[in-house]
């Protein structure tokens, strides 16, 4: 293969590991599926319980052959409480961010305020900023960063931060493996990224993304690896949400037994094998 046709055929692949900071037993798992070589980027979410020790992790940390771990910010509106002063963001009588469903009923009625948005962006990324982490990308936790009033904020605050990818969850409905999974919550977002480019928001991203269909899998390990047999030729994401979880996660976030099925499938001979072949470019966002 010579040429242009030889480069569209690479397969680059970033597995990258949300919710990092929501609590230490899903940092612990996260760094180590980065140890054993089964992931190279992560997101971090600065207001929760386990941030601090997120960063000791992060700083402490060298993968295999000297791999650094590439970090994000999961932008997060939906669990704990904002570093700002955000009325349209809150419950009024806990001062905690909604829960997802009263946040995106607030958001289609128009009801969030974008200037609140953005100084809770400004903020959140000046927190990871000022633990040392360079971020590489950008990502929102339940994928809040889609919504009506937040998307408009975010687009000019993440070119204005210099954050150079965004995540477009753009997930394939049909033509994939595992396609009839959680097919309504994929519809519904491909219906709000109608508009998303790269061009428009003056940032970066990839040409695939998968995740959704895998999330909360009982055969996690089987799917992933029907998964990576199937990858399309160009840049795709691939979101995960490894860990451990022994103990309630703020919000009532209730993805938690999954966690370990993920991490357990991530370390799998026959996953890494797979990823380690040669078949498939493992990266970063800032390596692609």
């Amino acid at each position: 293969m010579r040429g242009a046709d030889a480069t569209t055929e690479v397969r680059q692949l970033v597995i990258n590991a949300d919710d990092l900071g929501f609590s230490e037993g899903i940092n612990r798992g996260i760094m180590e599926a980065f140890h054993a070589g089964a992931l190279r980027s992560a997101s971090v979410m600065v207001g929760m319980p386990a941030f601090a020790d997120a960063v000791r992790r992060i700083h402490a940390s060298d993968g295999p052959g000297g791999a650094v771990l590439g970090v994000g910010l999961h932008f997060t509106l939906t669990a704990g409480r904002p570093l700002t002063r955000a009325p349209s963001l809150v419950d009024e009588r806990s001062g905690e961010f909604l829960s997802v469903g009263a946040l995106v009923r607030r958001a289609l009625r128009h009801r969030i305020k974008p200037r609140e948005v953005a100084d809770e962006c400004a903020a959140q990324i000046a927190r990871a900023r000022d633990a040392g982490i360079r971020l590489t990308h950008f990502d929102a936790h339940h994928h809040v960063h889609l919504l009506p009033g937040v998307r408009e904020a975010l687009q000019s605050m993440v070119r204005a931060e210099g954050i150079p990818f965004v995540r477009r969850p753009r997930e394939a409905l049909v033509g994939m493996r595992l396609w009839y999974r959680r097919l309504p919550e994929r519809m519904l977002l491909r219906a709000l990224l109608r508009d998303m480019e790269p061009a428009s928001w003056g940032v970066r991203m990839t040409d695939h993304f998968i995740g959704s269909a895998l999330l909360g899998a009982a055969r996690f390990q089987a799917g992933l690896l029907r998964v990576l047999d199937s990858l399309r030729p160009g840049t795709t994401e691939l979101m995960v949400h490894p860990g451990y979880v022994r103990e309630p996660l703020p919000g009532n976030d209730r993805y938690t037994t999954q966690r370990e099925r993920e991490l357990q499938a991530l370390m799998s001979a026959d996953v890494l094998s797979k990823l380690h072949d040669g078949s498939i470019k493992l990266a970063r966002f800032d390596e692609l």
